[in-house]
């Protein structure tokens, strides 16, 4: 079962364990220790018989393209569980819930920074690399983001391609 939910409606105990969740999965990684990140306000939660199989955060923000402003879903924290890896179900979640970043939420592309490793499985499902330069603020100022970033748009829409992006506040 897909569920979504605003973050201040996740109750304490699933907001444990996702925190968990994020902890194990990032908790090593300097680049992640190293800096601040925006809380989402969105979590999409696949359960499996009473069990986070797979989630994600949704960060909604104005964000600068080339100098004009749009409504950006930035996604967070794609992660599955060990048990549940292999079975398709983060694919399966942002599958289900592109039309609510879109339509409910009304963005205009979805945006999310990776690692090299993750760029095959997330052009499968229609994101695509940008060769763009993306700053982010941080508590000491305006840095460049130096690897990946995906653009999403929706199927109703030309895909962009923008050279220069501001998240216009924390990453993601």
């Amino acid at each position: 079962m897909i569920r979504i939910y605003r973050q201040e409606e996740l109750g304490q105990q699933l907001k444990t364990s996702l925190q968990h969740q994020i902890t194990e999965a990032f908790g090593q990684v300097p680049f992640v220790q190293e800096r601040v990140w925006a809380e989402p306000d969105w979590v999409m939660v696949k359960h499996e018989q009473d069990a986070v199989a797979t989630f994600y955060g949704v960060v909604v923000r104005e964000v600068s393209m080339d100098g004009q402003s749009y409504r950006i879903a930035g996604i967070s924290n794609l992660i599955t569980p060990h048990a549940f890896r292999g079975k398709g179900y983060a694919s399966e979640l942002l599958s289900e819930t592109r039309d609510f970043l879109f339509k409910e939420l009304g963005c205009v592309y979805g945006l999310l920074l990776c690692a090299d490793a993750l760029l095959p499985f997330y052009s499968r499902l229609g994101w695509y690399k940008l060769e763009a330069r993306l700053y982010y603020d941080q508590p000491s100022g305006k840095q460049l983001y130096d690897s990946n970033v995906l653009l999403l748009a929706p199927s109703t829409q030309a895909a962009g391609y923008p050279q220069h992006i501001d998240l216009n506040g924390l990453p993601w």
